[in-house]
């Protein structure tokens, strides 16, 4: 079975698939749309045991398109991968990370972050949301931009932000506790 990893940044998502039989690796890099990351895991579906993607800023959509594609996709805590490289002789690069953590996967050796679930993390952003406002809504900027970068993807958040929240809505808006409400649409 295969194992893959992907590299999140702003601009562009570097994955790795690893076959720990032959010790080959295929890698990919690709912009950061759900487009893109579509076209990818297309061609791996029903291939690879799981994906790993290391728990930094953007990393709760890249999450949830591969988890609605099927896929088994594990958080990996950045500080403790990082301690298990050790001391790095060469430049940290994306394709070294990608690499590094398929590999992890791939000997059972990935130390995982706790995803929590959908309920609670509609929770956590409102909770960001409404701590936010008071501190950015005289200025008259967008407090819903943050949430709509974590929960809809970059695309959609470029398109947020501005005086007016999403959607064109204030921001204020954003903040009711239903259940049902959600930033980005």
């Amino acid at each position: 079975m295969l194992y893959a990893a992907i590299d999140i940044h702003k601009r562009a998502l570097q994955a790795a698939v690893l076959d720990p039989d032959g010790g080959e690796v295929v890698e990919e890099r690709f912009s950061v749309d759900r487009e893109s990351l579509a076209r990818w895991a297309g061609q791996w579906r029903g291939r690879l045991e799981a994906v790993a993607i290391e728990a930094t800023t953007g990393w709760r959509w890249v999450w949830r398109e591969l988890v609605e594609r099927g896929f088994e996709v594990r958080l990996a805590e950045p500080v403790q991968t990082r301690a298990l490289l050790g001391r790095r002789r060469s430049a940290k690069t994306d394709r070294l990370d990608a690499r590094w953590l398929a590999r992890l996967l791939a000997k059972e050796m990935l130390p995982e972050s706790w995803i929590p679930p959908e309920q609670i993390q509609q929770l956590r952003d409102r909770t960001r949301l409404r701590k936010r406002w008071p501190r950015t809504g005289a200025a008259g900027v967008s407090a819903c931009t943050p949430t709509c970068s974590t929960r809809a993807g970059p695309a959609r958040a470029r398109i947020c932000s501005g005086r007016r929240g999403c959607a064109g809505r204030p921001p204020s808006s954003s903040l009711s506790t239903r259940a049902s409400t959600r930033c980005w649409r």
